[in-house]
């Protein structure tokens, strides 16, 4: 096997020991020597790839956040869906569908990530979704598109942004298919009222 292989499976495994760890525990309580442990590796091993926790946890999070962005940009750019409006909500559900069957680990992660100051690997993807919004408009569900003005797209971005932060960040937080549907009434009704306000004469 290729050495390069090997080094991706050996941080698959360490990033896997990490994910299931952060299921029993939490990120206080997490060390290198559990997750070499449980990766099935030694010590050393693990400095090889990470200098410590931080390291570890900030590749992790950047993992995570990284396969949420494809999944949320592959809705954009993808086939369009059997009807217009259901983009909006195959967009929501790219992001919640992140968090998968480890709720709590995601959890931990993007508040790791808001704490630590590695949020800012997510502007590239706030600003990609700005500039598709203001160029392209956003589907709406009668099949027509919403124009939008950089205030209006980056007040859209950051208002969805900042729900599913919250979701992050409170164990207690209602059901991901509950907070879905929820955010995309909100999305579409702030849309619906943008077209609403474009159409009224002046």
């Amino acid at each position: 096997m290729p050495r390069q292989q090997r080094s991706r499976d050996k941080v698959a495994l360490m990033f896997e020991a990490a994910m299931q760890l952060l299921v029993e525990g939490d990120i206080a309580s997490l060390t290198t020597n559990a997750v070499a442990a449980r990766a099935g590796v030694s010590i050393g091993t693990l400095y090889q790839y990470f200098d410590d926790k931080q390291a570890l946890l900030d590749a992790l999070t950047a993992r995570e956040l990284g396969v949420m962005s494809e999944k949320l940009l592959g809705t954009l750019h993808g086939a369009p869906p059997a009807h217009p409006g259901d983009r909006i909500r195959q967009m929501v559900r790219a992001v919640t569908d992140s968090y998968g069957g480890r709720t709590r680990v995601h959890q931990r992660l993007i508040e790791h990530a808001l704490t630590q100051g590695s949020s800012s690997r997510l502007s590239p993807l706030y600003a990609q979704l700005l500039a598709v919004f203001t160029s392209q408009g956003v589907p709406m569900p009668d099949a027509g598109t919403q124009s939008l003005s950089p205030a209006q797209a980056f007040v859209l971005t950051h208002a969805a942004a900042g729900v599913l932060r919250a979701l992050s960040a409170h164990e207690d937080a209602p059901p991901a298919t509950q907070i879905e549907d929820a955010l995309v009434q909100m999305l579409v009704g702030y849309l619906a009222g943008l077209r609403a306000s474009h159409a009224t004469p002046a």
